[in-house]
């Protein structure tokens, strides 16, 4: 397999929620990424920077980076990340800028999802559990 050329930052990560409208007073330092939609906002940013009063609050997220510029007519990029990271058992989410791409994935599996995203094996399933 080759490696994708994944980059861990060290930041430990939150995804909170927020109701529909709602704006942070300033942006957040550093890597964040906000999203709204129909029914709610959702910010991800450091765990240290997460503004008071969400409605929900996962903390807990690393980020890995693919560096980038992928191009834009690059197909099956993410297919291959998401079979690498389920072959380990570790779920993810994604999220995109113009030229780079990102997945959070949780702290605790952060390690293991760059040696698989580099091309290691991904360790033997266990049944009914996911990898830390």
């Amino acid at each position: 397999m080759t490696d994708l050329g994944p980059q861990l930052d060290p930041t430990h990560l939150a995804v909170a929620r927020w109701p529909r409208g709602w704006r942070p007073a300033t942006l957040p330092d550093g890597f964040f990424g906000m999203v709204e939609d129909e029914g709610e906002v959702t910010l991800v940013c450091a765990e240290a920077v997460v503004p008071p009063g969400s409605l929900a609050l996962e903390p807990g997220w690393r980020r890995i980076t693919f560096a980038g510029p992928l191009p834009w007519e690059q197909v099956g990029f993410l297919a291959d990340v998401a079979g690498r990271l389920a072959s380990a058992q570790i779920p993810f989410t994604s999220m995109a800028g113009f030229t780079t791409d990102h997945v959070l994935v949780r702290a605790a599996q952060a390690d293991l999802a760059v040696a698989v995203l580099r091309g290691e094996p991904a360790p033997e399933p266990r049944p009914g559990t996911t990898n830390p």
